[in-house]
């Protein structure tokens, strides 16, 4: 049906990448839904499904790949850059052939080359100009040459005779083409050059002679615009042409692929077509594949919801097509999918390929006595996980339990019947059971490894850097486990990978470079681990015992850049040394001698805090959301209105104390009562975005405390720590500076208050009490003269009578004998 020309239209209909316009895309979370990821029905991909149609029994494989040998792109490359025995000097030759108006005078440009490329250059020239010059013979010239290359000896025809046989197949006669294009396959096999990959691409041309009826030969069109002329192809002959894309698929050929999914969709468009391809295996397990991957169910009763992704991302925040088994009342089964299941209902159990396949297409439709007896057939992963689901339904999460377990367990076999992906879900999904049933530490356990699994995989070129299942795990260490409980589990881990070398010039690396290198090195989820342990012990005051579980400072994959007055700069992380400061100034802030001291301490240990407190002390998700670097306000962890939704109307929950907001957060089914008071119990304290912030706030007011309320000094830190807290809480600010207008003294700064600030002056603040003494001195020195002397004249003669006294007292009255 495609021909490589037709290549991009197939890519563009199959759909690209979905990008949401108005905002970041955020990963989904299983914990969003536990109902639907639990309940939703397992499926592979429709790309794994249609590889393994028909096995692969020989080596060839496909080459759809628009880059030249040398990995460049170009888009006037001639078919001779694809030929790596080629030198730069005949490929300019053959370019200039190739311009030649006909193929005899492009063979006589072409004096020196190859025989057999020349001859094919010159083939080429007269099949593409035969059109304009029609009263000539050019195309059967075009195949003269074309046998030529075949008649040749072996070792000089061998660099084009895969090309020459796959054009002859090509323009040959109709009714020897399938052993031409057969012949195409076979000499490649034997070892021929094949740089186009045209051995696999015969599969596909081979199948298209297939789809011909009493209508014709069917051609992209008419599939896509369901034309009579499909429906027209006697049924073996559409089971020929199944099996023959299902060939070109399984040798890595998207063509193929995107063949066999336009055949489907044609198919399950109507039952009477589903049924002329369900009596054939391969077309049965087509039209199973395809339905469970790329058919959706039918949300609010509109039919073109089926397939939009976007139609029930308001109920779930998944960018995926609906699944009525995931228990949305506004979804019901697709009725296409319905038929199917009847139909296959009617062939003998015997026949019906994939039993696990058909098993999870009946659970999701809600025939779930079939997907029973189905899944119990077989031992493969994906049957267990379908039975798990039954389970579940059931409300027996005991023995969904030991599903999920007996599922992963099945992996190492390779079974098949999962693509290689699924293993981190089929983890992550027993993670989510396990939290429902109040089992934390193995809840974190299951989802931390299924998020470690991704570790060393070819990262995606854009999007969500991270394990899908990161966000569901951080948010069971952070909110579910206690300190105690987390610190247990990452010290049972084993100890962390040492980290990649830096390169060479790491800090000279430009925006461009050091992307690159930040997405081919991505922290490891136990790296990531281990710093929400350590930034949740700072919290705790516990940063002694923080410091090893932070990154070490020298690990380039913890580094950050940014542009400083215009400037890209690379910062080396240094958050376990920051964090030591930050420990040290608040040791110095509860035992310095002297308050001026301690003073000090509070506004250093202030200042690392506004700092760097999303490095060293920050929730990974809400309120502060490091797992985002704090750019974002949403997207992670648990809230009662996600972002993916629109904020609901307020529906009079109080929300006044952790446990109600805990309530709130954590609605639905599969929640736990204790899992809520986990979650209130480690809630940010203040609970306001950028917490840490408030914390510096704080520290600068007890700084405030320790200093005297008319120094500069004392200002400042004032100014400071409303500074810190203005764009998040106003009304603090405010606080903050009515204090200061009720307290200190007028400063060259009164007036930018809380948005400019000078650094105290702690030195001054030592001597304050002294100076100010001097300054009270002074004044009165210079403005009472005469009553200073006088007081000086009294305090004489009271010293004066003093000591007269004394010497005139008895010597017992001094005490002693003389």
């Amino acid at each position: 049906m495609y021909n490589r020309k037709s290549l991009i239209a197939a890519l563009l209909l199959a759909g690209a990448g979905i990008v949401i316009a108005c905002g970041p895309d955020f990963p989904p979370q299983l914990l969003d839904d536990r109902a639907g990821t639990l309940q939703g029905t397992p499926a592979n991909s429709f790309a794994y499904e249609a590889m393994r149609l028909v096995p692969a029994t020989d080596s060839l494989r496909a080459n759809e790949s628009p880059l030249l040998p040398d990995g460049s792109y170009r888009s006037d490359a001639i078919p001779e850059a694809y030929d790596p025995a080629l030198t730069p000097a005949q490929l300019d030759q053959l370019r200039l052939m190739r311009t030649r108006p006909d193929g005899e005078q492009a063979y006589a440009a072409g004096a020196g080359l190859p025989e057999a490329v020349r001859l094919y250059a010159a083939a080429a020239v007269d099949y593409h100009t035969a059109p304009q010059a029609p009263h000539e013979q050019r195309w059967e010239r075009a195949r003269q040459r074309l046998r030529a290359i075949l008649a040749l000896p072996a070792e000089q025809a061998a660099t084009r005779s895969v090309w020459a046989a796959y054009m002859l197949a090509e323009t040959g006669n109709p009714g020897t083409a399938a052993q031409d294009y057969a012949r195409v396959r076979e000499m490649a096999l034997q070892g021929a050059p094949d740089p186009l990959g045209l051995a696999v691409a015969s599969y596909g041309q081979q199948a298209r002679l297939s789809l011909t009826g009493s209508l014709g030969q069917c051609a992209y069109e008419d599939v896509v615009n369901a034309t009579p002329c499909l429906d027209a192809i006697a049924p073996a002959n559409l089971h020929q042409a199944v099996r023959l894309y299902a060939a070109q698929a399984a040798r890595d050929s998207i063509s193929g692929r995107e063949s066999l999914r336009l055949i489907a969709d044609w198919a399950l468009a109507s039952a009477a077509r589903a049924g002329r391809l369900i009596d054939d295996p391969v077309g049965q397990r087509l039209l199973v594949a395809y339905g469970l991957a790329r058919i959706g169910d039918i949300v609010d009763g509109k039919p073109d919801s089926a397939r939009d992704p976007f139609a029930n991302f308001e109920q779930t925040g998944r960018l995926s097509l609906a699944d009525a088994a995931g228990g949305a009342p506004n979804v019901v089964p697709n009725p296409a999918l319905q038929s199917l299941v009847a139909a296959l209902q009617t062939q003998d159990p015997q026949r019906i390929a994939d039993a696990d396949r058909v098993a999870a297409l009946a659970y999701r439709v809600g025939r779930y006595d079939l997907a029973q007896t189905l899944a119990e057939r077989l031992d493969t992963a994906l049957a267990w996980w379908v039975r798990a689901k039954l389970a579940i339904r059931r409300g027996d999460n005991e023995l969904a339990a030991q599903a999920y377990a007996r599922a992963i367990a099945a992996f190492p076999r390779a079974d098949g019947s999962l693509e290689p992906g699924s293993a981190s879900l089929l983890k992550a999904e027993q993670g989510v059971l396990s939290l429902s049933r109040g089992q934390y530490v193995e809840a974190l356990d299951q989802l931390y490894r299924a998020a470690a699994t991704r570790h060393g995989a070819s990262p995606a070129d854009e999007g969500w850097p991270l394990s899908p299942y990161w966000n569901d795990a951080a948010y069971v260490a952070e909110r579910v486990l206690t300190t105690e409980e987390l610190k247990a589990y990452v010290d049972r881990l084993p100890p962390p990978a040492p980290a990649p070398a830096r390169p060479a010039g790491f800090s000279r690396y430009t925006p461009e470079q050091f992307y690159q290198w930040s997405r081919l090195n991505p922290p490891p989820a136990h790296d990531r681990l281990r710093q929400l342990l350590a930034r949740r012990l700072v919290r705790e005051g516990r940063v002694a015992e923080a410091l090893p579980y932070f990154p070490a400072d020298s690990d380039p994959r913890f580094a950050s850049g940014g542009y400083d007055d215009g400037a890209w700069k690379i910062q080396e992380s240094d958050v376990r040394q920051r964090a030591a400061r930050y420990g040290d100034a608040l040791r110095a802030a509860g035992s310095a001698w002297g308050r001026t001291a301690r003073a000090q301490a509070w506004y250093q240990a202030a200042t690392l805090a506004r700092r760097d407190g999303i490095r060293i002390m920050g929730y990974e998700q809400g309120p502060d959301y490091a797992v985002y670097d704090g750019n974002y306000s949403t997207g992670a962890g648990r809230d009662a209105n996600p972002w993916w939704r629109e904020a609901r109307a307020d529906t009079g929950m109080p929300l006044d104390t952790p446990l109600q907001r805990a309530e709130a957060d954590l609605p639905g089914p599969y929640v736990t009562q204790e899992e809520r008071k986990r979650y209130a119990a480690s809630e940010a304290r203040p609970n306001v975005r950028y917490h840490y912030r408030q914390i510096a706030a704080d520290y600068a007011m007890k700084a405030a405390d320790e200093l005297p309320s008319r120094s500069q000094a004392f200002a400042a830190v004032l100014c400071r720590g409303a500074r810190y807290v203005i764009d998040d809480t106003p009304e603090r600010a405010s606080a903050i500076y009515l204090r200061y207008v009720d307290q200190g003294a007028r400063v060259p700064f009164s007036d930018t208050f809380g948005r400019e600030c000078p650094e105290p002056d702690f030195q001054s603040a030592a001597r304050f009490h002294y100076i100010q003494a001097w300054k009270a001195w002074e004044r009165a020195r210079q403005q009472h003269p005469g009553l200073l002397l006088a007081g000086g004249l009294l305090a004489l003669a009271a010293l004066g009578a003093a000591l007269w006294a004394w010497r005139s007292a008895t010597p017992a009255a001094r005490g002693g004998k003389r």
